[in-house]
């Protein structure tokens, strides 16, 4: 019996490290706290490996860096190391274990903390942290033995340790992750309602006259924008634009540009001084590669008149109808936010009974199907022709559902915006 009894006293330190491993993944599993699971992962390793201290380093891929927090005062401070420098860093550099039992004497020792904290480290165990893949996501750094040296079963431990470190602590990252893309989400939601408020909540109505228009962004927010807006002479300010990109940026942009138009067009200037305003402002808050498409026109629904700049953006169609042909309003100058000082020229047209104008962003000409092949202008102006005697927001919603069925399951690459404006047919009006 002595002999059976030898060995279960000698496997005792085995089973209370079992124990240990099978008490901390109990541990791990009850947070998804970063400092809380690191804290774990260090209290259990120091503990089995009977040492005073010890980091638990993770690897920034991004940086290219070793990082960890550590206890200054009464709180914690982050130490972040690049790869490759001291003990750690050369562990995680290599994936090699590196055991030393006097640091100071290891050149690759980084001595800097010790003097700094006034701790003097002697024995040292660094070990790499691998997840499931066998892939390097930390260093373990335990510092002085109570007695003696960091052994081979000191090792072992830190290998059969390391799964679970790992596991909880990717685990963790995955929960952080989540909850910054919900949070994210939620801004973009709040950012696309926010948006939403910008636009005309309803149409409004202009006598002699049919209105309709759409935008539709192809993530929740985007850079397209149109407005109308009344004047205090009796006229109607009617405007459509286009940031280059997509996005949160372009949409941001977008809506200052809506905020500055809608305090300029209030003040008695003309046209062309107001869009070289807009231009000057949009070039000193926007970066280099940001610039806006902008299409406006100063309408007047009784003389039937519209005075118009387009800086740049998509020629938007006249079709007449008394000789069933196409004008393109072309643009007379760049976009806004590419030149600081610019000439715009300003251009007017009369609109008759049956003329329709449809303004839109480069999102409809420039949507791809599978093929790649855009829809273009020649498809728009066909689209228009043959719902020419329709309504204003017939002619709209044709124009969307032959892109729709142009572009089919493909996905939309960018925003886009429709606007029509059509005169009634009635020559008595």
């Amino acid at each position: 019996m002595a002999p059976t009894k030898k060995k279960s006293i000698a496997m005792r330190p085995y089973i209370r490290k079992l124990e240990s491993l099978i008490d901390a993944a109990k541990q791990l599993n009850t947070t998804f706290d970063l400092n809380k699971i690191l804290s774990i992962i260090l209290d259990h390793a120091t503990k089995n490996l009977n040492a005073a201290r010890g980091t638990i380093y993770l690897i920034d891929e991004r940086t290219q860096e070793i990082w960890s927090k550590v206890v200054k005062g009464t709180g914690l401070v982050e130490i972040r190391l690049p790869i490759g420098t001291g003990i750690s860093g050369t562990v995680a550099k290599t994936g090699r274990t590196i055991n030393v039992k006097d640091a100071s004497k290891d050149k690759r020792f980084y001595s800097a903390i010790d003097t700094k904290s006034g701790f003097h480290t002697k024995t040292m165990l660094c070990r790499p942290m691998r997840n499931r893949n066998g892939v390097i996501i930390g260093v373990f750094q335990i510092i002085n033995k109570k007695r003696g040296f960091f052994d081979r079963n000191d090792e072992f431990f830190l290998d059969a340790f390391s799964e679970h470190a790992s596991l909880a602590i990717e685990n963790s990252r995955l929960y952080q992750a989540d909850l910054e893309h919900a949070r994210v989400d939620k801004e973009i939601q709040i950012a696309a309602e926010m948006q939403q408020q910008l636009f005309p909540k309803e149409l409004i109505q202009i006598p002699s006259y049919e209105l309709s228009a759409t935008v539709q962004p192809c993530a929740s927010i985007g850079g397209d924008s149109y407005d109308i807006i009344p004047l205090k002479d009796g006229k109607f300010a009617i405007t459509i634009a286009d940031v280059s990109g997509k996005g949160i940026p372009a949409a941001l942009l977008v809506s200052t540009l809506h905020g500055l138009l809608r305090v300029y067009i209030q003040y008695p200037l003309e046209l062309v001084e107001l869009v070289r305003r807009l231009n000057t402002l949009v070039y000193n808050i926007s970066p280099a590669e940001r610039f806006i498409t902008f299409f406006i026109m100063i309408f007047d629904p009784v003389n039937h008149k519209f005075t118009y700049v387009n800086a740049g953006h998509n020629p938007p169609f006249l079709f007449r109808k008394s000789r069933n042909d196409i004008n393109e309003l072309m643009a007379s100058g760049l976009p806004l936010g590419i030149v600081e000082e610019q000439q715009f020229e300003p251009h007017q047209i009369d609109l008759h009974h049956g003329d329709t104008l449809v303004l839109y962003t480069d999102g409809v000409t420039e949507a791809a199907n599978k093929k790649l092949q855009q829809y273009g202008e020649k498809k728009l102006r066909e689209c228009v022709l043959r719902n020419f005697e329709t309504t204003a927001d017939t002619i709209k919603g044709c124009i969307v559902k032959d892109l729709r069925g142009f572009i089919g399951n493909y996905p939309m690459s960018d925003d886009f915006t429709i606007m029509v404006l059509k005169r009634d047919t009635d020559p008595s009006r």
